[in-house]
């Protein structure tokens, strides 16, 4: 069997720890700007996906709890109910 290290960057919410994406993923990417792009900009949208704050924080769309609500909120978005959709204010 053949295999080979690699060596990548995993999206880590900066308040609960997680790496999974609301459909169960973790991003990966080569970079670390490549990845934060990934999951901020879920499908290409970034009024979807997660938020990276002012200060740097990375926090994820998957937890739904008042420190997650209101970095996205800071952010002018706003977490519906199912925590899919992030729309701007």
């Amino acid at each position: 069997m053949a295999t080979r290290q690699i060596t990548c960057f995993e999206a880590v919410c900066d308040l609960c720890g997680t790496s999974e994406t609301s459909d169960g993923s973790t991003p990966h990417a080569e970079t670390e700007q490549a990845v934060i792009d990934i999951v901020t900009e879920k499908w290409g949208d970034p009024t979807c996906g997660w938020t990276l704050t002012r200060d740097g924080r990375l926090v994820c769309d998957t937890v739904e709890d008042q420190a997650h609500q209101t970095a996205h909120e800071e952010a002018g978005k706003t977490i519906s109910g199912c925590a899919m959709s992030v729309t701007f204010s």
